[in-house]
């Protein structure tokens, strides 16, 4: 079921200056890590998700150290039924770039096994879904694309290019797998936003045809080459026109009185 649009209101909430904090999707109904891990090594990965398998240590060591692997055992139970906007974050915390063929398969076809749950699937490497066809309708595909640039000169950051940040394919080859994927649900986040040129981004999220774009700055202080505020509520804008935009945390750069 797609996604409902937000109301005019609160679309206009969102533009406001005051912060908007939201450091998980709020329509995620429930996570289910059946792969956990990765070597992207994104800057800002590291206070956040990496820190929270450090909570695993005395359960599974590939999870503390973030070992790419999975837990098809966690594919054992039912997942919750979701309504409206929900949806089953399957996972959070890893990148399904690194399973193996007969372990994404075991994941679709659980996903296929439930029609009433609605599932995102996320990847800083979407080439690994044109590797599979006929992906059920209650499967969304997300990918990451903070950003259409590769070098930032013009913010104060110490990170003056992508490589500097991660290690992830670089963003113009993310959104030419998604524009090639054959699947009508897809996502994209801009998150943590980095700065942009703004008529090629727009440009490629149009074309991916995604549809909602999540929409936020960095929220663990690693003073990344963001764009100032007011150059975001333009993207935003010109994002509105052609597919919803759900905003998370918005404010002013780091560097920006």
């Amino acid at each position: 079921m797609p996604m409902k649009v937000k109301s005019k209101t609160s679309q206009n909430e969102a533009m406001t200056n005051a912060p908007m904090v939201s450091h998980m999707y709020a329509e995620n109904r429930k996570t289910i890590n059946w792969f956990v891990g990765c070597v992207h090594n994104c800057i800002y990965c590291k206070p956040s998700f990496q820190r929270q398998m450090k909570r695993q240590k005395h359960n599974c060591p590939r999870c503390y150290h973030y070992e790419p692997h999975a837990h098809l055992e966690r594919l054992l139970k039912s997942p919750p039924k979701t309504f409206g906007d929900e949806f089953v974050f399957f996972p959070s915390s890893g990148d399904i770039a690194f399973a193996s063929l007969n372990e994404l398969n075991s994941s679709l076809d659980y996903v296929h096994k439930y029609p009433s749950t609605t599932f995102l699937m996320q990847s800083k490497d979407p080439f690994c879904f044109l590797l599979k066809r006929n992906f059920p309708n209650n499967l969304i595909l997300g990918t990451t694309i903070e950003t259409n640039k590769t070098l930032f000169a013009k913010t104060p950051s110490e990170f003056k290019s992508y490589q500097q940040i991660s290690n992830a394919p670089i963003l113009e080859k993310r959104y030419l797998a998604m524009l090639h994927i054959q699947h009508n649900r897809k996502l994209v986040t801009i998150e943590p936003i980095l700065d942009f040129d703004l008529e090629i981004l727009v440009l490629w999220i149009k074309e991916i045809e995604p549809e909602i774009v999540y929409v936020g700055y960095d929220n663990h202080n690693c003073r990344l080459p963001e764009p100032p505020l007011a150059k975001t509520k333009q993207l935003i804008a010109e994002l509105q026109k052609f597919t919803e935009v759900r905003t998370k945390t918005l404010r002013k750069a780091w560097y920006e009185k």
